[in-house]
């Protein structure tokens, strides 16, 4: 009877060592048993003239996507406005995916054409999407956001 409760200790503490082990390598990032998606966020200033400035702040996430199999989803959607003094006339925004792995950069004008009222007054959203084929090991698509 001794010897069977032994291997049921013995049994326990295993289980919740190796339980443990999982768990600490899902929150440091060592390994994963599940495809989590990436998110990044960033925000920023490009002055374009003395009295204007064009803010923003972009979230970005990739990760794989829900119905083509094999394929992964980039994701970045954001919100620029003008913190500046003077009124932005005729603002563009591209965002520019670069995908060096697949040897690709893809060009998205997100935004064409838009007025922003000065010191934050008005602002404007965008949103953009990139689909590729999924890496191995798991590889980021680099993201950059161009305002003219």
């Amino acid at each position: 009877m001794e010897d069977k409760i032994k291997i049921l200790v013995i049994g326990v503490m295993i289980a919740a060592i190796t339980f443990g082990v999982i768990i600490v390598g899902i929150i440091v990032g060592g390994f994963a048993l599940f495809n989590f998606t990436v998110q990044e966020e960033s925000g920023g200033s490009i002055s374009e003239e003395s009295s204007v400035s064009i803010s923003y702040d972009v979230v970005s996430t990739q990760g794989v996507t829900d119905n083509l199999t094999g394929m992964e989803r980039v994701n970045v959607h954001g919100t620029f406005w003008n913190s500046g003094d003077k009124e932005a006339n005729n603002v563009t925004v591209t965002l520019i995916f670069t995908d060096t792995v697949h040897d690709k950069v893809v060009r998205k004008t997100v935004v064409k054409g838009v007025d922003l009222l000065p010191d934050g007054a008005s602002s404007a959203k965008f949103g953009a999407e990139y689909l590729r084929e999924s890496t191995i090991p798991k590889t980021s698509v680099n993201k950059t956001i161009q305002v003219d």
